[in-house]
């Protein structure tokens, strides 16, 4: 495999998108040609352009399971043209054809790209400056843990597009190269949860008991053990030793100063030399002393670690200030960044060149099978930690997902194996009752008293490792041209598809509320988790359908479908739900040697779309709007979730919002009228922090009886946050605005959230 390192970030900006340019696509059907200057003389005889093969990169090259993709990007002066690629998919053996997609436009103007090249350049220490200020101004998540950029051009101007790995999630900023000012900034929080005969020397197993789904659901023990007996499969028999601080050389004689961040002088010596470091110079260096640290034997009689074929389980960093436990906590091989305060006013911070610690080691064949698994009202992490059952859960749990999804399908090359890296305990107020994933990892923060452990619940897990898969199998380049919906919903899918595997299709408690069993429309919403519920819903349904036809095998069809599809939408530019079905179908008109027919499924993805106010034709569809005051809550904005309205306020103030709410019907979608509107202000997904005024447990209700009405909303906010759950004493939390249609009991089809951040004041 040969992949050319090319940064493309997905990232739109308004006015800058790249909706204009043309598309084109065919498959075998049609033409199994794939020869690069085939399919561009193909592309010019379909769109009337005039490009020629050396206006485009190979910048993937790679083996799928089922298909051979190559992406190639359009460029001009040396520079990406933002969005515009030809994606190929060829078949394994004779390289022919299987689907070709092109996003592309007429080539930049000469002109334009002679001017660029005598254009001055926006240096290294300009850039962070200002996307230093850009991500200031977002007033919250300010910590800058890595960034990298890439120029680009964006209808024919050369933008810099800056991707921010921040504390809990990503900023975008995008930078007018020739202007040198900041075009457009958003922030997306990280995705959270609102072996062979050869091998067999390598690996050995130990048996613990786990819970094959949930310790709880809704705050009740499933029953008084529930717990199975099953094994920790595939531990290494030989790993690398921490020792001490295995990355500490590179501690010594530097410091790595959130302020002298720089991906560009870092990789520099003499940039060094002044000071300036960068993420990827220092992974590198990382990498080569996990490569020189001694190999072990990973066994009872020194402690046998937590470190498999396909996952690491490791305790945060910020663990070690626990105090109470109980065995001495130790450093991981596996490297990871430690960020800290370097001053009183927690403005600086820096890098610390660590591991994470490794957890309570097996000291015999029983020792994860006795672990108590006790609840705890207060989920005291110091006690769950000397318990050392957590460990044990999650490493089951990640090593299941593979061994689930592995005779289903998931048998790409590299993609199929590389580990997942878990960790436990993050102590950090703001990351508190949650569990995370990003860069292949799980992360799991410490618990209150107001939630469930989530390293006891798999549903949450295999969640968050679903967001892992769809990344490896669709791609790093792709783009979502939703709220992110998708993601959400395709992530409750995977875990949904080892459920099914896990329990063999059975019931189990809790089984009936999960979120994925609704009925949510597209377009309803206004955040990811709500506008992944569509997405979710409607595969589920599908699944419904298979197996209640076919049963487990139903299960391994819509698997097989649904793993194929996300490898033909593979790093596609701009990803609506039409697109995803669309190719769905195609996946399914293809069939898959004697396992799928072609068309097999087709009628069951057909049924299960019906009534979910979509349009593979895209007809005009209902919609809800939301309003505060004149401005409509959108996905992206003042209100949503990636940008919460800020109150300033003292504790006897307080800050009032009329919001509004109309509904349109279409041909093929209506609200069943008179519609009941229900705000709910607790009870939600983590929410409960801000105190609205007059809120209780039941939701606040209204009633729309036409779609001539509409219906006004006042809400208020005070000054005094009944939980803070930002490190700033701050607290972020939405109010939940629901249709119900009449007759409805179980759920709503549509929802939007109002989110607001109160910043109290002395």
């Amino acid at each position: 495999m040969r992949t050319l390192k090319v940064m493309l970030i997905g990232f739109f900006v308004a006015g800058l998108s790249v909706a204009e340019v043309k598309k084109v696509r065919w498959t075998y059907q049609e033409d199994r040609d794939a020869d690069l200057a085939h399919i561009v003389q193909v592309v010019n005889e379909k769109t009337g352009l005039k490009l020629t093969t050396k206006n485009f990169l190979l910048i993937e090259n790679r083996p799928l399971a089922t298909s051979y993709f190559q992406m190639y990007v359009q460029q001009a002066g040396g520079l990406p043209v933002q969005g515009q690629v030809i994606r190929v998919w060829t078949d394994l053996k004779k390289r022919e054809t299987i689907q070709v997609e092109a996003h592309v436009d007429e080539e930049v103007p000469q002109i334009l790209v002679n001017r660029w090249s005598k254009t001055p350049r926006l240096d290294s220490a300009g850039t962070v400056q200002l996307v230093k200020s850009a991500i200031k101004e977002h007033g919250e998540d300010l910590a800058i843990r890595d960034l990298k950029w890439k120029d680009t051009w964006v209808k024919n101007q050369v933008m810099r597009v800056v991707r921010v790995k921040s504390r809990r999630g990503i900023h975008k900023v995008m930078i007018s190269v020739t202007d040198q000012k900041v075009v457009d900034h958003r922030y997306e929080p990280f995705q959270q949860a609102d072996a062979g005969t050869q091998e067999q020397g390598k690996y050995f197993s130990v048996p613990a008991l786990v819970y094959p789904i949930w310790e709880e659901y809704e705050g009740v023990p499933v029953q008084l053990d529930s717990r199975i007996k099953s094994e920790l499969r595939y531990l290494m028999r030989e790993v690398r030793e921490g020792g001490e601080n295995p990355y500490q050389a590179l501690s010594e004689g530097k410091k790595y100063l959130e302020t002298f961040l720089d991906p560009i002088r870092g990789l520099t010596e003499e940039g060094r030399k002044l000071g300036f470091w960068a993420m990827s110079y220092v992974k590198e260096q990382a990498q080569e002393i996990y490569r020189k640290l001694p190999v072990v034997e990973n066994s009872f009689n020194s402690g046998a670690i937590l470190e498999g074929k396909y996952t690491t389980v490791s305790f945060h960093p910020s663990a070690m200030k626990l105090q109470g436990i109980q065995f001495a906590l130790k450093a991981s091989s596996q490297f990871r960044p430690n960020w800290v305060y370097t001053d009183a006013s927690n403005e600086t911070m820096e890098m610390i060149p660590e591991s994470g610690l490794l957890g309570r080691p097996l000291y015999s064949i029983d020792d994860a099978y006795s672990r108590v698994a006790q609840r705890l009202s207060d989920n005291n992490p110091v006690q769950y930690i000397n318990d050392g059952f957590d460990e044990v859960q999650v490493y089951w749990a990640v090593t299941q997902l593979f061994d689930s999804l592995r005779p289903m399908g998931f048998t790409d090359p590299e993609l199929s194996t590389r580990r997942f890296h878990a960790y436990l305990y993050d102590t950090d107020i703001s990351m508190r009752d949650n569990a995370y994933y990003t860069d292949d990892t799980i992360n799991f923060t410490t618990y209150s008293s107001q939630t469930h452990n989530m390293a006891r619940d798999n549903t949450t897990i295999w969640h968050e490792l679903g967001h892992g898969v769809m990344d490896r199998l669709m791609g790093d380049h792709l783009n979502l041209a939703d709220t992110g919906g998708l993601s959400e919903g395709m992530a409750d899918f995977i875990a949904q598809l080892v459920v099914k595997d896990v329990t063999q299709g059975k019931d189990f408690v809790g089984a009936e509320k999960m979120r994925i069993l609704n009925h949510t429309g597209f377009y309803l919403t206004s955040e990811s988790h709500d506008d992944g519920e569509a997405y979710g819903g409607t595969m589920n349904d599908i699944l419904d359908k298979a197996m209640a036809k076919d049963g487990l095998l139903g299960l391994r069809k819509v698997s097989d479908l649904t793993l194929e599809a996300m490898r033909l939408t593979r790093n596609h530019p701009e990803l609506t739900a039409n697109d995803w079905f669309s190719h769905m179908l195609f996946a399914d008109e293809m069939g898959h040697g004697d396992l799928r027919r072609p068309g097999e499924l087709k009628s069951y993805i057909l049924e299960a779309l019906n009534g979910r106010n979509f349009s593979l034709e895209g007809a005009e569809t209902a919609s809800f709007a939301l309003l505060n005051g004149s401005d409509e809550v959108l996905s992206t904005g003042p209100g949503s979730r990636n940008q919460p309205i800020v109150a300033r306020l003292k504790a006897e103030e307080s800050a009032e919002y009329a919001l509004s709410v109309r509904l349109k019907n279409s041909a093929t979608y209506q609200f069943r009228f008179p519609v009941t509107i229900k705000v709910q202000l607790r009870q939600g997904p983590i929410q409960g922090a801000i105190h609205w005024k007059n809120e209780s447990d039941k939701p606040l209700e209204y009633v729309l009886r036409s779609e001539e009405d509409t219906a006004v909303i006042p809400m208020a906010v005070t000054g005094t946050c009944d939980e803070v759950n930002r490190p700033d004493g701050s607290c972020v939390d939405y109010a939940y605005v629901q249709i119900w249609n009449q007759g409805e009991t179980e759920e709503a089809q549509a929802k939007k959230r109002f989110y607001i951040r109160v910043i109290p004041q002395q």
